[in-house]
């Protein structure tokens, strides 16, 4: 028997879900996919991402796609939640609802679903495609590999850009846990100014202190920002700081930092 346990529908996107077939969950859950990334086996279950194009026969210009991510027995467990198995999904859920009215940088939540059949545990979140964006690594390999001796400046922009979304998550209290380049998706603008959307919140929670916050986001990204350099880094963490000169406690927090500059 399949049964609904919980469910979200961000109001003005209810009938352009329901035309495109998504508001039935039973179905949705039983559907075979195309994935945009291959789903991960891990944790007892698995976790997958799909693109959908919502208009298929609508002109290019008009058609509306989004993000699927649909999981099975895909469970985390955390002091937080007295140890009990609990869907990922529920938890990037949970962040993207307390996030999003303050903050500028996550994607648009359309659709969460939690449902339970035979047993089984199964969760959907669905996002608005991140058109014209791209993950920080992929554009700064690009960067790193022109022939342009000009890419100086848009690095340090999208660097504070980067910076500017961690600041910002963190600021309201909360913690990524998962801040890799590749789940910081940037765009730059007609002025060469960047902005930057946040993905992937599955292990994002409110830790106790925020140093904690600070040097697990910031050391992650530094860390797995192989095409970076020193200056580079030290870029990175003065739009951080918002600072010119790095105070003692600072610099102590980046000698923590897997991956970190020299300072």
């Amino acid at each position: 028997m399949f049964k609904i346990k919980k469910l979200w529908i961000a109001s003005e996107w209810e009938s352009t879900l329901r035309d495109a077939g998504l508001l039935d969950i039973e179905s949705v859950s039983k559907r075979e996919f195309d994935w945009f990334e291959a789903p991960n086996r891990r944790r007892g279950g698995w976790s997958g991402v799909t693109r959908i194009v919502l208009n298929p026969d609508a002109v290019p210009q008009d058609q509306k796609a989004v993000f699927l991510k649909i999981q099975q027995n895909h469970f985390y467990r955390a002091p937080s939640t007295f140890f009990l198995k609990r869907l990922s999904f529920a938890r990037e859920f949970d962040a993207l609802q307390a996030l999003a009215p303050v903050v500028s940088c996550m994607p648009n939540l359309l659709q969460f679903a939690q449902w339970e059949q035979d047993g089984n545990q199964g969760s959907l979140i669905i996002t608005e495609a991140l058109e014209g964006l791209q993950p920080f690594d992929t554009w700064l390999k690009e960067q790193k590999d022109s022939a342009d001796t000009n890419q100086s400046e848009p690095i340090l922009k999208a660097l504070q850009s980067v910076a500017s979304a961690a600041r910002e998550v963190h600021h309201a209290g909360w913690a990524h846990f998962g801040f890799y380049p590749k789940h910081a998706f940037i765009r730059q603008d007609e002025n060469g100014d960047f902005s930057t959307c946040l993905i992937d919140l599955e292990k994002a929670r409110q830790p106790l202190r925020s140093t904690q916050s600070t040097i697990e986001d910031v050391s992650r990204f530094l860390r797995h920002s192989t095409e970076l350099n020193n200056e580079e880094k030290v870029a990175y963490l003065r739009a951080y700081f918002q600072t010119d000169t790095f105070s003692d406690a600072q610099k102590r927090m980046i000698r923590k930092m897997h991956g970190g500059p020299s300072v």
